[in-house]
């Protein structure tokens, strides 16, 4: 896979990951240049699964996203069906060729570059969203400080 030529500062998403096969003897390589970072997963599938999934053309009303995060040096988002797929957070939108969900906006740091030197700076090179409900590291809450009970009025 081409990922290998990427330097081992670098964070792979659906951009650098998913690429066109190699062109068969004779014939043209095949260019996947414009395809939008979302959508190449699902050109991926079709060329290394053999799965026939059409992509996707409305989005899931009301859906509040997903969030994507770097697991292991890879930008991913884990669907509600349990697959995860490389996403790219250039193009922060998902949709799930497994179970066949349709769009649904990929939350994405504000500040791409910092979450991912913040995962770089870690041996395993991971990375959750902060408001991510799946993030290991969320914070502890408030302790709660009792209340004193009023006192009873005397008669």
């Amino acid at each position: 896979m081409a990922t290998a030529a990427l330097p081992a500062d670098a964070i792979v998403q659906a951009e650098t990951y998913y690429l066109p096969p190699p062109p068969r003897r004779g014939q043209p390589a095949q260019d996947w240049s414009q395809v939008p970072g979302a959508e190449l997963v699902f050109k991926w599938v079709e060329y290394k699964m053999g799965w026939r999934v059409p992509l996707p053309t409305a989005w899931v009303p009301d859906d509040p996203g997903l969030y994507a995060r770097i697991d292991d040096g890879r930008w991913i988002a884990e669907c509600t069906c349990g697959a995860a797929w490389m996403v790219s957070v250039l193009d922060p939108r998902f949709a799930c060729p497994q179970c066949r969900r349709e769009w649904v906006p990929l939350i994405v740091p504000d500040d791409i570059p910092a979450a991912e030197a913040e995962a770089l700076a870690l041996e395993r090179r991971f990375w959750f969203h902060p408001d991510d409900p799946r993030n290991p590291a969320q914070p502890e809450p408030e302790p709660e400080t009792p209340v004193d009970p009023e006192p009873e009025e005397q008669p």
